[in-house]
């Protein structure tokens, strides 16, 4: 089993299989597809993780903007909320008013 740990995290990995191929020298076909097999396995996985922290992220998101007033919930512990998206809207309206009236208001 540590051979193999040590094989799928590419730990000198050749110096393993350069001393089996002395014995068995067909061995690189099972190293090469050990490697492939594992390469893809965690890849997956990390795939995985990465989805799905995106997808919870993407459903907090998705709470928030339909609320008007941030809330904290069990699923927000961990996370800042300072406005919500109908509030930031909010206050770019405000913003834009602001600046037209300071344009149409003559400098003195």
């Amino acid at each position: 089993m540590l051979t193999l740990f040590r094989i799928a995290t590419f730990e000198d990995w050749t110096d393993v299989m350069y001393e089996t191929m002395v014995v068995y020298p067909i061995s690189w076909v099972y190293y090469l597809t050990f490697i492939f097999l594992t390469a893809f396995v965690f890849l997956n996985m990390m795939i995985g993780v990465v989805i799905e922290t995106m997808t919870a992220e993407h459903a907090l998101a998705e709470k928030d903007k339909e609320s008007e007033l941030p809330q904290l919930t069990a699923d927000h512990q961990t996370r800042q909320i300072f406005a919500t998206h109908q509030q930031v809207q909010s206050l770019h309206q405000e913003l834009e008013e602001i600046k037209a009236l300071l344009k149409s208001k003559p400098h003195q």
